[in-house]
């Protein structure tokens, strides 16, 4: 029996795509680059220029991107979570910043451990977790 050999491209031509190739997610998100810095969206980028001239203009003290948090629980490592920004402003407070275009379920529940590990900074004023929606879209509050 005589093995058939070709690329990954000749493969999809022929039986169809079974392995995502680098380009666009599947949300159609378009990575960007700006500041020599990657983003998951063009959005994202945009939100990270808007941001970066706050700085300048002295509204705020700095930004992180991507930032890494560990979320543990019952002295157990969970798992970890890269927040979109991290914010530094004037007062000495941090703000934890989520730019989504649509919520994921592995996202919220990161989210939850997010609020849950910064739960007595975020009632003291010292932190502040918020999620800047795009594309119109908006989850309601429970009360």
């Amino acid at each position: 029996m005589k093995m058939e050999t070709m690329s990954l491209n000749e493969f999809n031509k022929k039986h169809g795509s079974l392995f995502k190739t680098k380009g666009r997610s599947k949300y159609n998100a378009k990575r960007t680059t700006i500041d020599n810095k990657s983003f998951d969206s063009t959005s994202e980028g945009n939100y990270y220029a808007e941001l970066k001239l706050q700085e300048r203009a002295g509204l705020i003290k700095g930004i992180d991107c991507q930032v890494k948090e560990e979320l543990w629980a019952y002295g157990k490592h969970i798992c970890d979570y890269k927040v979109d920004f991290l914010v530094y402003h004037l007062d000495g407070s941090l703000e934890f910043i989520e730019h989504k275009g649509q919520p994921t379920p592995d996202w919220r529940i990161k989210w939850k451990f997010l609020l849950a590990k910064y739960d007595k900074e975020i009632n003291e004023g010292k932190v502040k977790c918020s999620i800047n929606w795009y594309k119109g879209y908006s989850i309601k509050q429970k009360k």
